[in-house]
């Protein structure tokens, strides 16, 4: 039987919106629990989401099926999950965040099994999603200190570790701010469609990974979230009349000592996140380098766009080392509960 009870909001009054895990305040109720026992019917293991759907009684005698929205596979792989952790037919109790648009829909908390066995999804205390193993990675003194290699962001929580603050975008014009307007991340946001929102996006997914080699002139950067992959090219040093605008743009770049600077342009119109938007003129440079102190790969990025903002914006993600394979994402678009 379903129960819905309303959290005290002390707990909550201290959740970032940056924690938001692909828009989790304006799909679901951050104030509110629901408890949903029955049994498992189904459990859809892919990529960007995971579902789960539960048969239920509802309060008027009824039989219905709830389904809980997840981390993506990937994800939940990095955390040990495996598609035969949800059995169906098994007894389950979640704990979750309803829906705002679903009644029978739920962001999912905390599950307890038949065999006292629990597993958190997102913690029920403070709504913080747990995205990936809480696994910090020291520096020794023999570490390689390039770029190159496997990446991953530090810490486990949708807290947007290893994030520096987005700055410039309060210097919105009045025809950003009419772009930001008419835009609706619920129906219209990329990653629904599994495509990257843009560059500065794809650094930050947790518990998602980055490689970076070198192929002769290129440098090749491999983003798990989207299976995106974009191209550096290092023997340009202007971009193409005719390259294709993308949501990636089309990159060149060179060396300054040990860090990679990397110019993009021939963007397609689009969002860099949330709804702050850009134009197809918007110009991007990030800068890649290794922190000293730490091991840990710094990008910083600024981009310019004169029609949306007065000034120019940016933003910074520091990643750390991963010994973790990489994973395809072979994202399946769509959801259940829209």
């Amino acid at each position: 039987m379903k129960k819905v009870f309303l959290l005290a909001l002390s707990l909550l009054i201290l959740v970032p919106v940056a924690s938001a895990h692909h828009g989790f305040a304006p799909h679901f109720f951050q104030d509110r629990l629901v408890r949903i026992e029955g049994t498992i019917r189904q459990f859809d293991f892919i990529n960007p989401h995971s579902f789960l759907y539960i048969n239920s009684i509802n309060d008027a005698g009824e039989t219905v099926v709830y389904v809980c929205d997840m981390q993506a596979k990937t994800q939940l792989v990095r955390r040990g999950v495996g598609k035969d952790m949800f059995k169906v037919g098994e007894k389950i109790v979640v704990d979750g965040f309803p829906a705002r648009r679903n009644p029978l829909g739920c962001e999912f908390g905390k599950a307890y099994f038949a065999d006292g066995s629990e597993f958190t999804g997102r913690s029920i205390d403070k709504a913080r999603t747990q995205f990936a193993e809480d696994v910090t990675v020291s520096l020794e003194e023999d570490d390689n200190r390039t770029i190159f290699g496997t990446w991953i962001r530090p810490g486990m929580d949708g807290d947007m570790s290893g994030s520096g603050p987005y700055y410039g975008f309060d210097s919105v014009t009045a025809a950003g701010q009419a772009a930001s307007d008419a835009y609706d991340p619920i129906t219209e946001r990329p990653v629904l469609f599994c495509e990257p929102e843009g560059p500065a996006r794809q650094w930050r997914p947790p518990g998602l990974a980055t490689s970076i080699r070198r192929e002769g002139d290129k440098v090749i950067i491999y983003h798990e979230s989207m299976d995106t992959t974009r191209v550096v090219h290092l023997n340009q040093t202007q971009h193409p009349a005719d390259a294709e605008r993308t949501r990636m743009g089309h990159s060149i770049g060179r060396f300054e000592g040990d860090a990679l600077v990397i110019e993009t342009a021939a963007f397609s119109n689009g969002v860099f996140t949330g709804s702050n938007m850009h134009t197809e003129n918007m110009t991007m440079q990030e800068r890649l380098s290794i922190q000293p102190e730490t091991g840990r790969l710094l990008i910083a990025w600024t981009a310019i766009d004169s029609a949306y903002y007065s000034e120019p914006v940016g933003g910074s993600q520091v990643l750390q080392r991963t010994n973790r394979e990489m994973i395809p994402y072979e994202c399946i678009p769509g959801s259940p509960l829209e």
